[in-house]
């Protein structure tokens, strides 16, 4: 008798470790989806003083809200991988734990922004590129200027990555002249920039 109490006071033990297992176990889902999506906008990239051209730059080009639909792709549908979730966990993290080490650690003056940007295939993913514009395969068939470098492509006859070819026109428009500026101590941004942070 003694035995089948105990074993039914472990059973009623395992049953509420059970449901607190599963109620923190939503609890931390939620917050992780609640904290990813916290993570993801130009609100919080631009926190830091060092991405203050950037942000600025985004806020008046077409995927900043800059077009006339007004649709916007937040930081991460560019700057993370989109081909599984783990990768973009990954990424997430070392990129983010990367930017806090530039901002804090080192004097971004002193950075060579020009040449950070020919590199911008290690930190803009195709996968995110592909997520939003779907259609581009058949899009560009009716143009040719546009169809035979994409045809290419998607033959996976290029290397390339997209923003190899589309750097100076998307994502942040005129980020050169926002550079530059950013590297005077006097940097403001544009009335422009101010705008779009202003409407969000």
């Amino acid at each position: 008798m003694g035995f089948l109490r105990a074993l039914q006071g472990k059973r009623f033990v395992l049953f509420w470790l059970f449901c607190a297992g599963c109620v923190l176990g939503v609890v931390l889902t939620v917050f992780t989806v609640q904290a990813v999506e916290w993570t993801g906008d130009d609100k919080f990239c631009g926190m830091c003083h060092i991405m203050t051209p950037e942000v600025d730059s985004y806020h008046l080009d077409k995927h900043g809200g800059h077009n006339h639909v007004g649709m916007k792709a937040e930081c991460v549908d560019c700057h993370l991988p989109h081909d599984n979730i783990v990768h973009y966990f990954v990424e997430k993290t070392l990129l983010g734990l990367e930017d806090v080490y530039g901002n804090t650690m080192k004097n971004p003056r002193k950075f060579d922004w020009e040449m950070n940007r020919r590199e911008a295939k290690d930190y803009v993913f195709d996968s995110g590129c592909l997520r939003c514009h779907t259609n581009l395969k058949e899009a560009t068939q009716s143009n040719m200027k546009a169809f035979l470098p994409h045809r290419d492509y998607f033959a996976g006859l290029t290397k390339k990555h997209c923003v190899e070819c589309h750097l100076d026109e998307v994502g942040h428009k005129n980020l050169s002249i926002h550079l530059k500026k950013f590297l005077k101590e006097d940097y403001k941004p544009t009335v422009r920039a101010l705008i779009g942070t202003i409407q969000k």
